[in-house]
C-alpha cells in the first residue's frame, strides 16, 4: 500500500466510526489501537482525550511541544418525541439545520441503533406543493423519521429511544481519482488521519524529535472545550491541526495549507506562527496566511483554560465546513510534510521558560525596520504668525 493509499484508508476507517461530540469512545479506541500497532506510548483522560508521547532526542531537551487535533464531530441528540412518532432534534456543535435536511443518520438508543432521515417539516416535496418553499430554516422545523413502523410517541419509546439519545450523521464519503475527498465529518477526521500517518513515518524511520513531543487527540473541540485540560505544564508550544474552509473569493488552490494568524478568540502567538510560515517557505510548501473569524480551535480552548502556552493553527484546505465537506489529498500530504518539518525543527525559543527576564524576553518590532516619519504638524499659531 502506498503512503497515499494508507492515508486514504486511515481516513475512511475514521469516517466509518460514529463520533459526535459526547459519543466518542470508539474513535478513541481506534486511535489507541493504531498507536499501539505503531509502537507509540499514550495515556487517556477520563473523558477520552488521548495523549501520545514521543521522547526527545536528548535527556534534557528543553521545552516540550504538542500537536493537537480533534476526533469528535458535529451531530445531534433526541430533543422531543412527537405524538406522530417523529422526533425533534438538538444540534451537537454549531451547524445549521439547512445542512441537516436529507441527511441519513443512526440513532443510538440504550438498546440498539436505528436508522433514519432528517427531514424538513413538510408532507410533500413536489414543486406544486406551495408550502415546501416557505418552511423556515431552524431546528424547530426539522424532524427525524426513523425507519421503523412507529406512528406514536409510545411506539418510539417502546423501541428504547429516549430524550438525549445520540444521533450520528452518515458521512457519505467518496475518494475521487482526481484527489478530491468528499463527505461529512472530514472536519477533523482528515486532520487526524494526516497526523497519525506523520507519527507512523517518524516511528518507522526512527526519527527522534529534538524535544519531547506530544500528540493530543481531543474529543470535545466541537462543543468548545477540546484541549482545555489535557496539556502538560512542560509544553511551551501547541499547534492545532484542523479543517479550514477556503473562501472561493480568495482563489486558494486546494493543495495549499492555511497558517492562521487569528480566529474568533483573537490572535495566535506571533513568533510560533511566523516560525511555521518560515518552515513552509524554506521547503516550498504552498500556504496562505489567513484570519479565521468564524473558527474556534483547540488552541483557543487551551488558552481559555489558563495554559501559558504559545499557540498556532495549521489547517488543510477545505470547503463547506459542517456540511458536505471537501478536501484534497495533496493538501493533506502537504500538511504531513510541514508537520514533520515542525516537529523535527528546533523550538521557536530554545529556552522558553514559563517565566523569563526582560533581558531574555522576545521582540516583535525591529527599530531599524521602521519607516522614517515626517515632522509633526507645527503649532497653528506659529504658522499664522508667519503670515502677519
Amino acid at each position: 500500500m502506498t503512503p497515499r493509499e494508507r492515508l486514504k484508508q486511515t481516513l475512511l476507517d475514521l469516517l466509518a466510526i460514529p463520533s459526535p461530540s459526547g459519543f466518542t469512545d470508539e474513535v478513541t479506541r481506534y486511535i489507541a489501537s493504531l498507536l499501539s500497532d505503531i509502537g507509540v506510548a499514550y495515556d487517556i483522560t477520563r473523558r477520552g482525550t488521548l495523549r501520545a508521547h514521543i521522547p526527545g532526542a536528548a535527556a534534557n531537551c528543553g521545552p516540550a511541544q504538542a500537536v493537537v487535533c480533534h476526533a469528535d464531530t458535529i451531530g445531534a441528540m433526541v430533543r422531543e418525541i412527537l405524538p406522530s412518532g417523529r422526533i425533534r432534534v438538538a444540534p451537537i456543535g454549531h451547524w445549521s439545520s439547512r445542512f441537516a435536511e436529507g441527511a441519513r443518520v443512526s440513532v443510538f438508543s440504550e438498546v440498539r441503533a436505528y436508522r433514519g432521515t432528517l427531514l424538513p417539516c413538510v408532507a410533500w416535496g413536489q414543486s406544486r406543493d406551495a408550502g415546501v418553499e416557505t418552511v423556515p430554516i431552524g431546528w424547530d422545523h426539522i424532524e427525524l423519521r426513523i425507519d421503523e413502523m412507529v406512528t406514536s410517541a409510545a411506539a418510539v419509546r417502546a423501541r428504547g429511544i429516549e430524550i438525549g439519545d445520540f444521533i450520528a450523521l452518515d458521512t457519505q464519503a467518496e475518494t475521487l481519482d482526481n484527489g478530491f475527498i468528499v463527505g461529512r465529518s472530514l472536519d477533523n477526521k482528515a486532520g487526524v488521519a494526516a497526523v497519525l500517518e506523520c507519527i507512523r513515518d517518524l516511528i518507522v524511520e526512527e526519527v527522534r524529535p529534538p524535544r519531547d513531543l506530544y500528540f493530543l487527540f481531543t474529543v470535545t473541540e466541537t462543543v468548545g472545550t477540546g484541549a482545555g485540560s489535557a496539556l502538560l505544564p512542560a509544553v511551551s508550544e501547541l499547534v492545532t491541526i484542523d479543517f479550514a474552509a477556503e473562501a472561493w473569493a480568495e482563489h486558494c488552490p486546494f493543495e495549499h495549507l492555511t497558517v492562521a494568524s487569528a480566529d474568533a478568540a483573537g490572535p495566535y502567538d506571533y513568533h510560533l506562527t511566523q516560525h511555521i510560515a518560515d518552515l513552509a517557505r524554506d521547503r516550498d510548501i504552498p500556504f496562505e496566511k489567513r484570519l479565521l473569524p468564524a473558527h474556534h480551535s483547540d488552541a483557543a480552548a487551551a488558552l481559555a483554560a489558563g495554559h501559558d502556552v504559545r499557540t498556532a493553527v495549521l489547517a488543510y484546505a477545505g470547503d463547506a465546513s459542517h456540511s458536505l465537506e471537501r478536501t484534497h489529498v495533496r493538501s493533506l500530504e502537504n500538511l504531513q510534510q510541514l508537520l514533520r518539518a515542525y516537529v523535527t525543527a528546533q523550538p521557536t525559543f530554545c529556552d522558553d521558560r514559563s517565566l523569563t527576564s526582560i533581558k531574555d524576553f522576545s521582540h516583535q518590532i525591529d527599530s531599524d525596520s521602521l519607516p522614517p516619519r515626517e515632522r509633526e504638524v507645527p503649532d497653528p499659531g506659529e504658522v499664522l504668525k508667519k503670515l502677519q
